[in-house]
This record gives structure tokens, C-alpha cells and sequence, in this order.
């Protein structure tokens, strides 16, 4: 249940998706790298957040024969900063560009267009702080998603700010949602003292009906953050990429800060990405920002189906 086989004569199309996408990153001076499809549990756990579901519902975890839990990645992310701090490529000159084609494994409710094991395009610019590498890897995932045919796609954005930012929002999102606690699904409850703001990425309609008029993240970001994102929405007018302000963006996985994104076909998400500046000191390398994508194999062949190509 969950996984689904590529047959011979899907192979094509398989093939012109990953071609494309590797044409594209090559166009942009992007590498390729590839890392285990198992990893630490640890690894997923602090680089994640304990309070997201992935970690929480999500994660294939077992022991192995030597006793230590290993994890199926539930992304890709995490495995390539392993890579990038063990093997010292913070110390090449910056930024790192990588790219890598990777199955993925979420423990998840299956549905058209969400499996158990799919396929993730993605890229990681590892050294810069700069919204130009916010802009650079959009840039890459919409010239990939044109080449590749799809038509139409709305590219959303938003800020979320970095820790500091947060702690003070936190204060203001759980005085808005105290009140509502009763109605709340028991995964919000659990999420209220730990990381509320998980709290605005769920998915059960009672919670979302609740948190559909809480105050934003967008109001409470600091001055360097808020520079930032206007300086990402200059680039992307730069590029002439056009966007869509969607302060409900907040992204599933912890390790998000200032710019998150999604791309969106007939409200359906194909990509999406955003910064990452704390991650790589998080798992025991240098302070290192980060920005990056995943895009969805099984997403884009299903949107291909719909748009008849």
C-alpha cells in the first residue's frame, strides 16, 4: 500500500522529467551529489523537529542488526548537509550548488498524489545569505516545470522569520489559540507548548477553520528579516517571476527560516522550499545558510496527466 511500480512504457516519461531538471540545474552551474536512502534517526530528529509530523507520525524507524535505529529518509535535505559538514565542503569556496534525484519514505495517509515511497527532485545552495540565492533556486524549479511542459503554475511566498523572531510571535499565536485548545485535534494540543506555529500547518479542517484568522507570521518578523524578503521580491521582479504574498505558508519541517515557498497548479503543490540558515550548525557544522526545493516526481506525472501532456 502506499507504493507504486514504473512500468516500462511510463519509462519516457520518467526519463524526460529527470533529463530536464538535470539540464536545467546544469544550465545553473548546480552539481549533482547522492546520499544513502538510510540515515541516524538522530539525524531526521534534530534536523526535522521533533514536533512535525514527519518525525512524529511519519518516519520509517527500525533497528538494525547492530542494535543502532536507522531511518528510511523522509527527505533529502538533512542527508545532504551530513554530507556537505562530514565531508567539508564548508571549507571549499562558497556557495556549495547541489542537486540529486532521491526516493523518499513518509509513513503517510495515501491518496492520489501522496505515496508512501515517491520521488523528489531537489536543490541545495549551501553558503550564501543572500535573497539572491532565494530567487536563484525558484528560478531553477520554475524553468524546470516550464521545460518539463507544465503550464500556468503560481509561485506563493511568505517569511517566516528566524528564531528570534519567532519566540516573540509565539507569545502572540498562543494567546490567540488558548481559547480554542478544546477544538483543537490532540496533535495541536501537543504542539501548543512545543512549537505552535506546527499548530498553522495542520491539516484537520476544525484546526484550520481556527487558525485561518490568528495573526501571522509576517506581522511579527524583525527589520533584517523583513529586508530580506523585500530584497527576494525585488529579485523575483528582477527575473520578472511573478508571486502571490501567502502568509499561511509555514512548511512542514522545522528547519525553515525567512523564506518559505510553493508552487502551485490548480491548487495542488508540485514544489516547495525555502531558507534554511540554522541547519547545518544544527547537525555540527559551521553556521552555514541554506535554500533549497523538493519537487515531486509522482506530483508533476499527475499534474502531466491532468493537463493531457
Amino acid at each position: 500500500k502506499g507504493t507504486k511500480d514504473m512500468l516500462p512504457q511510463d519509462a519516457y516519461k520518467w526519463d524526460h522529467i529527470k533529463d530536464t531538471f538535470k539540464g536545467v540545474c546544469q544550465g545553473f552551474g548546480i552539481r549533482e551529489i547522492a546520499t544513502p536512502i538510510f540515515e541516524a534517526a538522530e539525524l531526521f530528529e534534530r534536523g526535522v523537529g521533533e514536533t512535525t509530523d514527519v518525525v512524529q507520525k511519519e518516519m520509517y524507524t527500525f533497528n538494525d542488526k547492530g542494535g543502532r535505529s536507522i531511518t528510511l529518509k523522509p527527505e533529502g535535505t538533512a542527508g545532504a548537509v551530513r554530507a556537505f559538514v562530514e565531508s567539508g565542503m564548508y571549507g571549499d569556496a562558497q556557495p556549495t550548488k547541489m542537486f540529486y534525484i532521491t526516493p523518499v519514505f513518509r509513513y503517510e495517509n495515501v491518496q492520489k498524489g501522496r505515496l508512501r515511497v515517491h520521488h523528489q527532485l531537489v536543490v541545495e545552495i549551501f553558503g550564501s545569505d543572500e535573497a539572491s540565492a532565494d530567487a536563484e533556486v525558484v528560478a531553477v524549479a520554475l524553468k524546470t516545470i516550464a521545460r518539463i511542459g507544465i503550464k500556468d503554475v503560481q509561485l506563493h511566498i511568505n517569511s517566516i522569520g528566524h528564531p528570534e523572531c519567532r519566540k516573540d510571535y509565539n507569545v502572540v499565536l498562543k494567546d490567540f489559540l488558548r481559547p480554542h485548545l478544546h477544538e483543537l485535534c490532540s496533535t495541536c494540543n501537543d504542539r501548543f507548548e512545543k512549537n505552535p506555529m506546527r499548530i498553522i500547518d495542520c491539516k484537520v479542517p476544525a484546526c484550520k477553520a481556527i487558525v485561518n484568522s490568528a495573526p501571522r507570521m509576517m506581522e511579527h518578523i524583525c527589520d533584517d528579516c523583513r529586508e530580506h524578503f523585500e530584497s527576494f521580491k525585488q529579485y523575483l521582479a528582477a527575473c520578472s517571476i511573478h508571486y502571490t504574498i501567502d502568509t499561511g505558508i509555514v512548511r512542514g519541517l522545522d528547519y525553515y527560516s525567512k523564506t518559505v515557498f510553493e508552487i502551485i497548479k490548480d491548487e495542488a503543490t508540485i514544489c516547495g522550499g525555502g531558507r534554511y540558515d540554522y541547519l547545518i550548525e544544527e547537525i555540527g557544522g559551521p553556521h552555514t545558510p541554506g535554500v533549497g526545493f523538493g519537487m515531486g516526481i509522482e506530483r508533476i506525472l499527475l499534474q502531466l496527466e491532468r493537463d493531457s501532456i
